[in-house]
């Protein structure tokens, strides 16, 4: 709770030293409401809370324009409420102001031109997100793992990269092997499910791609060696 509290009077102290309280920056149109909704969709999105969140940052709209970490909250709740659609709209709609200038709102702009199968808009929009990487290295591995299935769907063979990130390197070549029907992908798949045992999860994949290449004898063969009450699969 002192914590919750603490990050609620850290907020509060920021708009006090903003300029947006100041008289030439419409302030008029902070009122109290406005205010409560926005810190209460802050403490909610703490709390896990993502619908209370998001109904919160919605009755607070009129701040989207005036308080650049309102949209990254914003897009973030909708997202967790499965709402990528909507999120997309609105940082299409914020994209030439400062308030958009983050990963996650050019990712966000990269996936979905990637369903559409905008491959060079996709492109684009990731190459944008990658000013925004600073020192996160979970968002350079989104990064780079997005590039390469990229570069697999544009070009229709695997991008020759160092592969720095370990298993994670590992893991995703062996779906765009998957993908491109590798032969080789079923004893990948083995290989990565004998490094380790919390890898087993992977045996479903693996399982998945037998069927599709009418494999079934080794799909029996595999299910009947699994201990379905204590397997992750």
């Amino acid at each position: 709770m002192f914590t919750k509290l603490f990050k609620l009077i850290l907020v509060i102290l920021f708009f006090i030293q903003s300029p947006l309280y100041s008289k030439n920056s419409g302030s008029r149109d902070f009122n109290s409401k406005n205010l409560s909704n926005y810190f209460s969709g802050i403490i909610a999105y703490e709390n896990n809370d993502n619908l209370e969140a998001l109904n919160f940052f919605r009755s607070s709209r009129i701040l989207l324009h005036k308080h650049n970490p309102y949209l990254k909250r914003y897009i973030y709740s909708l997202v967790l409420e499965n709402k990528t659609k909507q999120a997309a709209i609105e940082i299409k709609q914020n994209l030439e102001k400062n308030n958009s200038n983050f990963f996650e709102a050019h990712l966000i702009l990269a996936l979905e031109s990637l369903k559409k199968q905008n491959f060079d808009k996709s492109k684009d929009y990731l190459e944008e997100s990658h000013k925004f990487i600073n020192n996160d290295k979970i968002a350079l591995i989104i990064y780079e793992t997005i590039k390469e299935y990229l570069f697999v769907f544009q070009e229709g063979k695997i991008l020759k990269t160092e592969k720095i990130f370990g298993n994670i390197s590992f893991i995703n070549e062996i779906f765009q092997k998957c993908y491109l029907g590798d032969k080789n992908t079923a004893r990948n798949f083995k290989t990565l499910i004998d490094r380790n045992e919390d890898y087993s999860r992977y045996t479903f994949f693996l399982i998945n791609h037998l069927i599709e290449n009418d494999q079934f004898e080794e799909v029996q063969k595999i299910t009947s060696e699994i201990d379905y009450l204590n397997s992750s699969i």
